[in-house]
């Protein structure tokens, strides 16, 4: 059996220079509608488990079906942990795009801006991750991998 780890290894990579990029690109003063492009949500939701369900349906893997929903979940509950720092520049710096909405103001207390907004936010990208990616990797598996011998 070829082994599963290190699957996550290039789009985690990926992801924290995108996040960096994302960053500086909005800082710079570019419209959202460019810094958009560099999202880590579609990464998450759509790209990732992709790549994951192509990677998984080239192994033997007794159950590649819950290898691809527990690595899709871990994937996007490490990509929303790097987006975290971002969220909190945002509140202490007062950053006006709109990812940020919501997460300072005269009505949004520290709690709501530091915590609640971003993990409340996490928690909604992770499930429409898991379940998106989940749909669309289990599609991808199914019409892609090898049958197994018997």
């Amino acid at each position: 059996m070829k082994s599963r780890s290190g699957i996550l290894t290039l789009p985690l990579i990926v992801a924290a220079v995108v996040v960096v990029l994302r960053v500086i690109v909005e800082r710079a003063g570019a419209p959202e509608s460019i810094t958009n492009w560099l999202s880590i949500a579609a990464m998450h939701t759509v790209i990732v488990p992709i790549y994951i369900a192509l990677r998984l349906s080239k192994s033997d893997a007794a159950s590649p079906y819950l290898s691809l929903i527990k690595m899709i979940a871990l994937f996007a509950v490490l990509a929303r942990i790097m987006i975290l720092p971002t969220y909190w520049a945002g509140r202490i710096f007062e950053w006006t795009q709109s990812r940020f909405n919501g997460l300072w103001g005269p009505d949004v207390d520290a709690f709501r801006g530091f915590v609640g907004v971003p993990l409340v936010t996490a928690g909604i990208w992770i499930v429409a991750s898991v379940v998106i990616g989940g749909v669309l990797g289990s599609i991808i598996l199914a019409v892609t991998r090898r049958p197994s011998a018997v």
